[in-house]
């Protein structure tokens, strides 16, 4: 794939900085490997100097591009300039070493092939001459890309002993580019899933997974996950779910039916700006692990929504997410059932009242039940006579209904101090204009009121 006009004018200003102060400077990583792939470019461009200062470099690139300084990290011999959305990095070709129970490495000077070698996998290690656009490919990785297969530049436990956040990008970069693990380095995620949170933060570990779940086959990351055994180490709920049953069109158990599940959730919304929906589709059912009880020789699974958005809740917070999230995702496993409970029977008035209840996250949890309910017939059926009513009633203009009276005046006609009872008055009315038997007016609300509380 050819690239486009502006990544082709960066790369040709880093090159001219390099040649004009004598230095030997590559372009590498992400970059060039998706470029062999086919892929559109992404706006970071990684940049090794071999010969000169990656300091320098970025200093001279930021003045060529007439962009703010550089960001400068001397400790370890790189910096970054911003073009937004560009970022370029420039670093020093490097050796480095870690501290047992640190992934801060110790960084000294060395040779294009010592600082590839230190890289994660072999399809990150190509590199292109900056001046020539020749390819530079030493540790083999134009064949890996061939093979789609990852594979680790030295020994895969010292790849990984040394960073442990690897073994959920390798994880990462096999979801996202249908890529297979090689079954040595396979073997040392699995004999080392158990560190990752020795060396590893939450943080760290939540925008892997992040990325892990935007992949395009969210369902086959997580088997891999399971498989390695990183499943049981970030989210050992998973674990407890196989051993839910369940009689599901394609799965027998929980974890099958939340991994079918997350992939219809992916196919409903293909490109999302955020993975809290596929969050809430892997962790939608985790309640009935709580809640099952067996009654009349039948499992059942009573309140199972509400203590899977606590479940969900804690295992959030155990990420680190962010409270916005945390929410969001547990609004939506908390009412995921609800479109699932609908009838063709339902009065306007009821499925009005659902649509204000799930507010502006309506369309987020009707994908998730969609995708809870996906093989069940009737259900799909009901479901689609749902979501032909709501586009009838308008989803914007139900929402808009509002209480004809205010708390002021609700209180003035009450002779009542602010509290509960307002609140509770102020859904009837919203109610009774839904149904139809109370006209859009504060006269009319005033008059209902007197006849039913104070004749």
């Amino acid at each position: 794939m050819k690239r486009d006009a502006e990544t082709r004018r960066l790369l040709t200003a880093v090159a001219e900085a390099a040649k004009r102060s004598l230095m030997t400077a590559y372009l590498v990583g992400g970059a060039v490997r998706d470029r062999l792939l086919g892929l559109s470019s992404t706006h970071d461009l990684d940049f090794v100097v071999e010969q000169g200062s990656a300091l320098e470099l970025a200093r001279l690139t930021a003045e060529e591009l007439d962009a703010s300084p550089p960001v400068l990290f001397p400790r370890f011999h790189t910096a970054q300039v911003f073009l937004p959305p560009w970022k370029l990095e420039f670093v020093d070709a490097r050796r480095e070493s870690y501290a047992q129970d640190s992934r801060k490495p110790q960084v000294e000077r060395a040779s294009l092939l010592e600082d590839l070698q230190r890289r994660d996998f072999t399809i990150n290690t190509l590199a292109e001459e900056l001046e020539s656009g020749r390819l530079i490919d030493l540790l083999d990785g134009r064949r890996d890309l061939q093979r789609r297969l990852l594979r680790t530049p030295l020994d895969p436990d010292e790849t990984l002993r040394d960073d442990p956040l690897r073994m959920l990008r390798a994880v990462r970069f096999a979801s996202s580019l249908g890529f297979s693990l090689e079954s040595g380095l396979e073997e040392a995620v699995r004999r080392q899933a158990a560190t990752l949170w020795g060396k590893v933060s939450p943080e760290r570990v939540k925008v892997e997974l992040d990325s892990i779940l935007l992949s395009p086959l969210p369902a086959n990351a997580i088997i891999l996950l399971d498989r390695v055994g990183l499943a049981q180490q970030i989210l050992p709920e998973l674990e407890a779910s196989k051993q839910v049953p369940q009689d599901k069109v394609q799965a027998s158990n929980l974890f099958r039916h939340s991994l079918v599940t997350l992939q219809r959730a992916a196919e409903f919304l293909p490109n999302p700006v955020s993975p809290r929906e596929r969050y809430a589709a892997l962790l939608h059912d985790l309640g009935k692990i709580r809640t099952m009880r067996e009654e009349g020789g039948m499992l059942h699974f009573h309140g199972h929504s509400v203590a899977g958005a606590e479940m969900a809740s804690a295992i959030l917070s155990r990420l680190r997410s962010s409270g916005e999230e945390i929410e969001e995702v547990s609004f939506l496993i908390r009412w995921h059932m609800l479109p699932a409970q609908y009838a063709p029977d339902w009065s306007d008035a009821a499925v009005k009242r659902m649509i204000r209840r799930l507010g502006p996250l309506l369309k987020a949890t009707l994908r998730l039940s969609r995708a809870d309910i996906y093989g069940i017939e009737r259900q799909e059926h009901d479901f689609w006579h749902l979501v032909k009513r709501i586009e009838a009633f308008g989803e914007e203009k139900t929402q808009q209904v509002a209480s004809p009276l205010n708390g002021e005046d609700i209180m003035a006609l009450f002779s009542q101090e602010p509290g509960p009872f307002i609140g509770r008055i102020k859904e009837e009315l919203v109610d009774a204009v839904l149904e139809g038997t109370l006209e859009d007016s504060p006269r009319a609300a005033r008059a209902y009121l007197r006849r039913k509380y104070l004749s």
